[in-house]
């Protein structure tokens, strides 16, 4: 039994060196999580759509939650590249991995693999996750002199012991006893007779370690010697403790990036920007109050053309604490750089179309990507309307493609009963009775959705939809469901909106009839004396809400922010917060969404599903 273990450890360190090699040397696997796409996984890997579906033709077809693609390396570390960024390579964790093994598979340490990879924590080392392996820092490697070097015995055979031959062994006996091969008894004993049949009474042989055993032996040495992950993040933790204390975080310097235009005439978008900034400078002025202190330096970064490089080069930004901005992609990859550089945070507030969050673990992005979005869209859905019997109603255009794709599919996974009718179906009054007794189900929660999100198609299926709820029309119940963009125009639906049981969708919402709101547009007004425009979103209360998370998060917690950045304990105006990395070296994207339901009583509810 005993030889039978040995032979099972050493089978599985082959196994488990043979998968490593194979990983390390041309490929990794990635283990598709809910919101990514083909492209977004192009992006994180620094490779293409047509190379993913090269090595993985099925995910041309459907890509799922769960599914393993193969993925090539695109970089090898070896003496041409090691010192570049570029020779740095992908992991896929492997069962009984350590932080320590890998270290000493990849010549690295364990506090290097932390560093490069912000997201990687005890709870989440897990069989499975893709890992940064960083470019081995240069080390001194220290001279080793001559007498210092050990010499094995033997002619490097391990004595394990010296056997004392008793009467009537042979050396088959000895072997079964001690579990090693006729073959490294001999090695050890060049003297030994192997034609004589029985041993000489008190004869002593040296009886080594088999390969297996010395295999079993080196490997409970190194877990012995080796730290466990566990030891190594609570060193971490303990590191990153006494940084943050030893500055009080007073004093935050702030960097707001802004196109001002001021040498230009965009009348629209300077209005939006200055309405940012009015909104940022309410909540500085709040947190004030409570005594935080910031240094706000604001910058015009011009056109979309205009290069901010001489800002960057300036050295104006290199002492601040945090940066906010900007708007046009060429300028946040700009500031990515920079701010990776650097080790600023760097809070995108507008644009979700941002690669550099997939490699720059210092990115916030406040707008929430679209295929994050929509993940979580569909499953808040299917939590808030389990029984679902989905109507979609086109209207030729159908300007949420993309979504309506998204959802249908969640839709035929978890197999929820769906349809689909026109504009024109739903409102001919001759016949729409009968063709809806057909697809609206007694035991469902009957569901419209349009395919569109124009306020002229809501316009147009509301008196429809009010006209089939009357009690005299023996159809089952049903509810509205829909987008982002209905807030803006709600209001000049009076009451139609509420007599439907209405609910749409959004990552920001606000509302009159809101505590927060109401105080917020009163404290705008008192101090710029003019309303908010009515855009979505309101440009004034985003300024607000992520100066508000953020400056508080980076006073109370410094380099800790990551960590506590989704609860804060306040309440946001209109932007909610809930941020996770995209993989364990990038940065962090906002998967905050609400469902907001007006109800047939005539009130608005703001369902916050993370609270629930």
């Amino acid at each position: 039994m005993k030889t039978f273990r040995y032979i099972l450890i050493l089978l599985l360190l082959i196994a488990s060196a043979t998968e490593i090699k194979s990983q390390t040397n041309e490929y990794f696997t990635h283990t598709v999580s809910k919101g990514q796409t083909l492209y977004s996984i192009s992006r994180m890997y620094n490779t293409t759509v047509k190379e993913l579906i090269e090595e993985n033709p099925e995910c041309a077809i459907k890509l799922s939650v769960g599914q393993k693609l193969k993925i090539k390396q695109r970089n090898n570390i070896n003496e041409q590249t090691a010192d570049n960024t570029n020779g740095a390579r992908y992991h896929t964790i492997q069962p009984g991995e350590t932080l320590y093994r890998l270290g000493q598979l990849y010549q690295i340490t364990p506090q290097e693999i932390c560093a490069a990879n912000p997201g990687l924590s005890i709870s989440n080392f897990r069989s499975g996750e893709v890992i940064l392996i960083p470019v081995p820092a240069k080390r001194i490697v220290p001279v080793i002199k001559e007498e210092q070097k050990s010499t094995e015995e033997d002619d490097g055979i391990t004595i394990r012991t010296v056997h004392k031959v008793e009467k009537g062994e042979t050396i088959y006996s000895i072997t079964r006893r001690y579990g090693i091969t006729e073959e490294e008894l001999k090695a050890a004993n060049p003297d030994l007779n192997p034609d004589k049949k029985k041993l000489k009474k008190n004869t002593q042989l040296k009886i080594p370690y088999s390969q297996i055993d010395l295999a079993a032996i080196e490997n409970e040495k190194r877990i012995k010697e080796e730290q466990s992950n566990a030891d190594i993040f609570r060193e971490l933790e303990k590191k990153k403790d006494s940084i943050a204390t030893l500055d009080t975080f007073q004093g935050i310097r702030v960097a707001l990036i802004l196109p001002f235009l001021l040498d230009s005439y965009a009348p629209n978008e300077q209005a939006r920007m200055v309405e940012y900034y009015e909104g940022f400078l309410l909540a500085v002025e709040e947190l004030k109050r409570y005594g935080y202190s910031f240094e706000i330096n604001t910058f015009d970064s011009g056109q979309e053309n205009t290069s901010l490089e001489a800002l960057i080069n300036s050295g104006q930004l290199n002492n601040m604490d945090i940066i906010f901005g900007a708007v046009y992609p060429e300028h946040n990859k700009q500031l990515a750089r920079f701010a990776k550089e650097k080790n600023i945070p760097l809070v995108i507030p507008f644009t979700s179309k941002e690669d550099e969050i997939f490699h720059n673990p210092m990115v916030y992005v406040v707008n929430t990507m679209q295929s994050y979005f929509f993940s979580e869209v569909t499953d808040h859905f299917l939590k808030a309307f389990p029984q679902a019997n989905v109507i979609f109603v086109s209207d030729g255009a159908n300007n949420k493609r993309d979504f309506i794709n998204a959802l249908t599919d969640k839709l035929n996974e978890k197999n929820v009963s769906h349809s689909t009718i026109t504009l024109e179906q739903l409102n001919d009054q001759e016949n729409n009775v009968a063709t809806l007794s057909g697809l609206l189900k007694e035991d469902k929660e009957n569901i419209f959705i349009p395919t569109s999100s124009k306020q002229t198609v809501l316009s147009s299926m509301l008196p429809t939809l009010i006209l089939l709820n009357n009690d005299t029309i023996a159809l089952p119940e049903y509810k509205l469901f829909g987008y982002p963009e209905w807030q803006i125009y709600a209001g000049n639906m009076d009451s139609r909106i509420y007599e439907v049981d209405t609910y749409f969708y959004a990552s920001f919402f606000s509302h009159a009839t809101l505590p927060e709101t109401a105080r917020f547009q009163n404290e705008f007004i008192r101090w710029y004396n003019r309303s908010l425009q009515n855009i979505y979103p309101r440009y004034g209360m985003l300024g607000h809400d992520t100066a508000y998370a953020f400056l508080l998060a980076i006073s109370k917690y410094g380099t800790d922010m990551p960590l506590h950045i989704n609860n804060l304990a306040f309440t946001p105006v209109q932007t909610g917060f809930k941020f996770e990395r995209v993989n364990n070296w990038g940065g962090m994207v906002n998967k905050k969404i609400y469902f907001v339901h007006y109800t047939p009583q005539y009130n608005i509810e703001k369902i916050d599903f993370d609270k629930q």
